[in-house]
């Protein structure tokens, strides 16, 4: 077992791509997404209906270690800042095989 953080991140689906971006400049590899994440949060009900992406959201869920975290962790600030989303981070651990 290997102490890691879970970052679980909300964000439009519009901006998959400035988050990937992102991910890669900082050299985060491990993560797995999902769009057509749908709720409520700050910025009203997202329900995937319309004719666009505009009010869809992706899931992003990343596992990366403390010092990858650390680097990671404004740059993710900023980008949610401006672009709306959430970002949950809790300490788990990754079953290594």
């Amino acid at each position: 077992m290997q102490a890691y953080k879970k970052l679980e991140i909300v964000i439009n689906t519009l901006e998959v791509r400035r988050l990937v971006s992102l991910l890669n400049e900082h050299e985060i590899g491990g993560y797995t997404y999902w769009k057509g994440a749908r709720g409520r949060g700050d910025r009203g009900l997202q329900d995937g209906e319309g004719l666009t992406e505009a009010f869809s959201n992706a899931y992003f869920l990343v596992g990366c270690t403390e010092p990858e975290f650390e680097r990671i962790r404004e740059p993710i600030r900023a980008l949610l800042a401006d672009a709306g989303g959430v970002c949950m981070v809790s300490d788990v651990q990754w079953l290594v095989h």
